[in-house]
């Protein structure tokens, strides 16, 4: 019985990820046979998997897919970690004090709304033609949605709770460690969610202008000889990665919530 309520939280995500990959697949064909697309560009599920598992290069295939695809997971950790922290900082700075919350979110909201593209050609001049580029552009993907949900969560404290802290003789620094990240862990959870795949998609946009043993540049390079079978497996399976860390984060989410007591139905 133990056994089944610890395996009962990983229920739900894996359902979803079930379900995930099989609304992809359908909207892959469906969009296949809707549009008229060349039959010597596009390709099929089938087909995908026949050039990682079945054809007579499958081996080496797969290391042209897997080979640049640690590359751009290891630019998209660093990425989402650094957005994370950073926007963990600054969300607990707005709550402390409202000047710096004045200050800092209309300036992140005006530099979230220029779209990454334009960015990336300044964030390259500025940190050069490298990882530290990559690492740049996946963090601000993080940094901005996370930055929001994070601070949202730590406004979730009632004038209530804050008071019964200050009663006993708590200081606002109490009230935060005490009631603010605690009832912030939902949110922060929203946000890990959101940035898992923002990071993926951030760092992508950067490896086509930088690191040249990542997914972004080859699928470049592909694309410029043609090796469509080639485009379209790291395509897939990059994709397949990103909905699998998503659900990886919920999954985490749920034992999480589940383990303090908190609802983690959404």
């Amino acid at each position: 019985m133990k056994a089944l309520e610890l395996l009962r939280p990983a229920v739900r995500p894996l359902l979803n990820l079930l379900f995930v990959l099989a609304c992809l697949v359908v909207l892959w064909l469906v969009i296949l046979e809707v549009s008229d697309v060349s039959p010597l560009v596009v390709r099929r599920p089938s087909d995908v998997l026949h050039f990682l598992f079945s054809d007579k290069g499958a081996s080496d295939n797969r290391s042209s897919v897997l080979h640049p695809l640690w590359q751009t997971l290891l630019d998209a950790g660093i990425g989402f970690v650094a957005g994370l922290v950073a926007a963990t900082t600054v969300a607990t700075a707005t709550y402390l004090s409202r000047g710096v919350e004045a200050a800092t979110m209309p300036v992140a909201m005006i530099v979230r709304t220029v779209p990454l593209v334009a960015l990336a050609p300044i964030i390259t001049l500025v940190f050069g033609n490298g990882f530290a580029t990559v690492a740049v552009m996946s963090g601000i993907v993080v940094f901005f949605p996370a930055l929001v949900t994070i601070s949202y969560g730590l406004r979730s404290v009632t004038a209530q709770m804050s008071d019964v802290v200050h009663v006993y003789g708590g200081s606002t620094w109490d009230v935060l460690r005490r009631v603010a990240y605690p009832t912030a862990v939902p949110s922060v959870f929203a946000a890990i969610r959101i940035s898992v795949p923002g990071a993926v998609t951030g760092a992508l946009i950067a490896e086509f202008y930088t690191t040249p043993d990542s997914v972004g540049k080859a699928i470049n390079q592909a694309l410029a000889l043609y090796q469509y079978d080639l485009v379209w497996a790291l395509l897939v399976v990059v994709t397949l990665v990103s909905v699998v860390l998503y659900m990886v984060a919920q999954l985490c989410e749920s034992l999480v919530l589940t383990r303090f007591g908190l609802s983690a139905d959404r």
